[in-house]
């Protein structure tokens, strides 16, 4: 039997890499999510509408299925926290219900290391066996979406369960997505310096590509099953130095201020607002998360940073986006094309 997966959270950042790549490998692949079928989704890919939430059209997924990628999920950036409850925790436990009646050969489900929390200090480099102590509402409903899913692993249903950083990449609309159109803005006002909180603050990512082929590697790795593995490249760049990447890509320069200043570091939301009315008047694309907060994801310092992937290195997986400076030169380059920035 050709192997069948369905993708939950079919139009999502990450769907949008897996579906082409199992595709590529020679999987039939089946998408399903609350929206219409996606553009970027490839014709060849059926895709199907379910609520997984309330559980409607979820049954009707399995038909023919033996894998199942659990991608989909909720974020504090659109959701209450009942909403993540209900999308992250209670969706799980109707999709592995239905999953597992109807039968398949292995279950991947994309958790986050949200769940470690930033507040209690936890033993470093984090190792997957440690107790989670999540901080926010985000990592405590995709915790217990963990849960849900090692319940149905000791009844002997075949889960693995993958914990990434920070995801990065073309058609990515947050975090270090939100930080490039940060950028993009202050280039398009003229302005020829890029400033940069004086405090550096360590950050960690993982490249989507890299993270597409770790989930088809555990997702076929005889020895994945029952595991939980963290998903991240093992570098640690500061805000600064993605600070001086970003600078150089629009031309400008970095410099470092001080937070305790008078006049806070670069634009203020009123005036970056202003400023990006008139690039969606040019005709750039509205997708990319525009927060509040100037460089939101480069100022949130987290104890619990370092982890360990001794696990996910162990089955033999190795990183390809290890050029940090060429992988982000290369997502801007797509956003530019695609008009996501000017």
């Amino acid at each position: 039997m050709a192997r069948s997966g369905l993708i939950t959270g079919g139009s999502g950042f990450i769907a949008n890499r897996l579906a082409p790549a199992l595709l590529e490998a020679g999987w039939q692949v089946r998408a399903c999510g609350r929206s219409p079928r996606p553009g970027s989704l490839p014709d060849e890919a059926d895709y199907m509408n379910a609520d997984l939430a309330s559980g409607e059209g979820v049954e009707d997924l399995f038909e023919g299925i033996t894998h199942v990628f659990h991608l989909a999920g909720a974020s504090s950036s659109n959701s209450t926290e009942e909403e993540m409850h209900r999308s992250n925790a209670v969706g799980t436990e109707n999709l592995l219900t239905a999953g597992a009646e109807a039968g398949f050969e292995r279950f991947l489900y994309m958790s986050t290391t949200a769940i470690y929390g930033e507040e209690v200090q936890l033993p470093v480099p984090v190792l997957e066996s440690v107790e989670p102590q999540p901080s926010r509402g985000y990592g405590k409903t995709k915790w217990e979406a963990e849960q849900v899913v090692a319940r149905f692993g000791e009844k002997g249903v075949p889960v693995v369960t993958l914990r990434p950083v920070s995801t990065y990449g073309p058609t990515n609309v947050k975090l270090l997505g939100s930080a490039v159109l940060d950028v993009a803005i202050e280039r398009y006002d003229g302005r020829e310096t890029l400033q940069v909180p004086n405090a550096p603050v360590e950050q960690r990512l993982v490249h989507v590509d890299d993270l597409v082929a770790a989930t088809i590697h555990l997702m076929e790795h005889e020895d994945a099953v029952g595991r939980v593995f963290n998903v991240t490249s093992g570098q640690y760049p500061t805000s600064h130095e993605i600070g001086r990447i970003l600078a150089a890509e629009f031309g400008m320069e970095m410099e470092l201020c001080s937070e305790d200043a008078e006049d806070e570091c670069g634009p203020t939301y009123e005036e970056r607002g202003k400023i990006r009315d008139r690039m969606l008047a040019e005709g750039m694309k509205d997708h990319i998360f525009f927060t509040e907060e100037r460089f939101r994801f480069m100022r949130k310092q987290n104890r619990n940073n370092r982890l360990s992937i001794d696990a996910l290195l162990g089955t033999g997986f190795e990183f390809r986006e290890t050029d940090l400076e060429a992988s982000i030169a290369d997502t801007i380059s797509w956003y530019r094309s695609e008009r996501w920035v000017l």
